[in-house]
C-alpha cells in the first residue's frame, strides 16, 4: 500500500471510529453497542473476541464505514458516563508497558541507529538498538507517562477513569482473571453487562476459541517479538523493569497500580535492578 493510500486509510478508519462513538453514546437505542475500552494492551481485542462470541454480535475491525448496527466495538478511550453498555479491560499497568514496548518495537528495523520514523522517536527516545531493551525501557515508560500511544491518558489516569468513575453497571474484566479461569471472569462479566446468569458452557465455547495457542500455535509464556499476541503470560514486566523504569512508572502510576490491586505498596520498586 502506498503512502497516500495508507493515510487515507487510517483517515477513514479514525472517522469510522469517532462517527461509530457518537452514534452509539448519543442514539444508544437506535444503535445498541457494546462498548468494550481499556488502555492499549490491556487485551482489549481478546475481549472483544470472547464477548463478541458470548452475545452472538459482529466484532467489526478496522471499518472505514461507521457501525451502525448491534455490535461489540473496540477503543482505547476512557471510561465514559454517555456509555449504555461498557467493559473495562483492565491488566497489570507494568505488563502493559513491557507489552506495549515490544509491539511498537516491532516495526523497527534490527540492529543499530535504524532509522526511526518521528512517532518512534517520541516512542522510543534515545535508542540505539531495539533490542537492549533494558536501556531503552526507562525512557521509553517516560514518554508514555507524558505522550501516552494511542490513548487520552497514561495508564494510571485511564484505570482512574474506571475506578473512580462511579458506574456501577460497567463490567470490568481483568486480563489475569481471563488467563486463570477464562469462563468465570466471562460469565461474572456478562452478569454485570445483561443483569442475567451467564450460560457456562457458552462460555466456555467462546474462552477455548479464542484461546492463545489456538489463535497462535504457540503455548503462553512461548515468545514471538513479531507477532500481535507476542507471548500471553502475566508477570513479564520483571523481566524488563529496570530501578529508574519502575521509578518512573511509580512516581506518575502507583497509586493507581495499588487502587486497582496490583501491589500493596510501591515495595516492588526495589526488587528492580539496575539497567
Amino acid at each position: 500500500m502506498t503512502g497516500r493510500r495508507l493515510r487515507k486509510s487510517v483517515f477513514l478508519r479514525a472517522s469510522s471510529h469517532h462517527v461509530t462513538w457518537f452514534l452509539g453514546t448519543r442514539l444508544p437505542d437506535a444503535v445498541p453497542l457494546v462498548f468494550v475500552v481499556g488502555f492499549p494492551k490491556s487485551g482489549t481485542t481478546w475481549m472483544c473476541q470472547v464477548i463478541a462470541d458470548y452475545l452472538q454480535l459482529p466484532f467489526p475491525k478496522a471499518s472505514i464505514l461507521p457501525v451502525g448496527c448491534p455490535a461489540v466495538v473496540h477503543g482505547h478511550e476512557t471510561v465514559w458516563k454517555s456509555y449504555r453498555k461498557c467493559v473495562y479491560s483492565m491488566r497489570d499497568g507494568r505488563d502493559v508497558m513491557a507489552s506495549l514496548y515490544f509491539h511498537l518495537a516491532r516495526r523497527i528495523p534490527a540492529g543499530d541507529n535504524p532509522p526511526l520514523k518521528k512517532w518512534q522517536k517520541r516512542a522510543f527516545p534515545g535508542m540505539v538498538n531495539k533490542d537492549d531493551v533494558r536501556r531503552n525501557f526507562a525512557p521509553f515508560v517516560e514518554a508514555q507517562m507524558r505522550r501516552p500511544f494511542a490513548s487520552p491518558a497514561h495508564w494510571g489516569d485511564h484505570v482512574r477513569s474506571y475506578l473512580e468513575g462511579g458506574r456501577e453497571g460497567v463490567a470490568l474484566l481483568r486480563y489475569e482473571d481471563l488467563l486463570a479461569d477464562g469462563v468465570g471472569a466471562l460469565s461474572a462479566c456478562v452478569r454485570t453487562l445483561t443483569g442475567e446468569e451467564a450460560d457456562a458452557e457458552r462460555a466456555r465455547w467462546a474462552i477455548d476459541k479464542f484461546d492463545f495457542s489456538r489463535q497462535t500455535g504457540r503455548s503462553a509464556g512461548q515468545e514471538d517479538k513479531a507477532k500481535f499476541h507476542r507471548k500471553g503470560k502475566a508477570g513479564d514486566w520483571t523481566n524488563h523493569f529496570t530501578r529508574e523504569a519502575a521509578e518512573i512508572f511509580d512516581r506518575h502510576c502507583g497509586g493507581a497500580l495499588i487502587q486497582a490491586g496490583y501491589a500493596k505498596d510501591n515495595a516492588w520498586v526495589r526488587t528492580c535492578g539496575p539497567a
